[in-house]
């Protein structure tokens, strides 16, 4: 398994970004030239969250995949943990970048862009749950007391988010 995530990584590190058509991100030649309703300055702006938030969400991927790596219980927990909370804040931080990046009105995603926004209904949640899990798991365990049939499913569930995490990641990153 540490095997494939250390093959996942060297193939995101090595591999260079994937261009994205104006047509995945619902945009015609036309309507890239400056419009009154959307300025210079703004477009600048999109531009510049966006970008921030694409490296971001690579730097958010290296964490999650060094939490997963360290999940496992044979090392430290309190690394595990603090992995977590790291990955919980770049994660927090790289939606913030996407979610106030102005957007033209009238652009209609489509493409690797609509399945990339489609997949964070599914990791954006697991994002909030998993680590709450994970701390009332280890809670639990500091007390001496039983773990919930929830609490028990903290690895599934984050397995669950670390791969849609990556796979929107590749959409992004990767040429399909």
């Amino acid at each position: 398994m540490k095997s494939f995530f250390l093959l996942f990584l060297v193939i995101f590190s090595q591999h260079s970004f994937a261009d994205i058509s104006l047509s995945e991100l619902g945009m015609s030649a036309e309507s890239t030239k400056p419009d009154p309703k959307f300025p210079p300055a703004e477009m600048k702006l999109r531009s510049s969250k966006l970008k921030t938030h694409e490296v971001l969400g690579l730097v958010t991927l290296g964490a999650m995949t060094a939490t997963m790596l360290t999940g496992n219980g044979a090392l430290d927990s309190n690394l595990h943990m603090y992995l977590g909370f790291t990955t919980g804040a770049l994660y927090m931080a790289t939606a913030y970048y996407s979610l106030t990046a102005p957007k033209p009105m009238g652009v209609i995603d489509r493409g690797r862009i609509k399945w990339h926004k489609g997949l964070a209904w599914v990791h954006f949640p697991l994002m909030i749950l998993v680590p709450y899990l994970g701390y009332m798991y280890k809670k639990h365990e500091d007390e001496d007391k039983g773990h919930s049939s929830l609490e028990k499913q903290h690895s599934a569930l984050a397995g669950v988010l670390f791969g849609t995490f990556a796979v929107s990641a590749a959409l992004m990153v990767i040429e399909f």
